[in-house]
């Protein structure tokens, strides 16, 4: 098992590299980082079920770091995404 992990980490390696290297035009990149928003609201109420304090703080810090970068890209939606830090996870949406 720990010799199949050395190739896995390498494969992995390869797959963040080549997501590092795409571009977004500016109106994707606000539907990502929205999208991305939408993720990690979820993960953190789902930490906030679980009752994983630590990891409930880090999400809302990635939470919070991801509405900052939405602000700093100027959609005219991103006053709206600030209720993600108080809301429930969005489910179906």
């Amino acid at each position: 098992m720990l010799k199949r992990i050395g190739p896995i980490r390498r494969e992995l390696g390869k797959i963040m590299q080549s997501s590092i290297a795409m571009s977004f035009e500016p109106e994707d990149k606000e539907k990502e980082l929205l999208a991305l928003a939408r993720l990690v609201t979820y993960a953190r109420d789902s930490s906030r079920t679980l009752n994983v304090e630590g990891v409930q703080y880090c999400l809302e810090l990635a939470l919070a770091a991801l509405l900052k970068e939405v602000e700093e890209c100027g959609d005219k939606t991103a006053l709206l995404t600030n209720e993600l830090m108080s809301r429930a996870s969005l489910g179906n949406c």
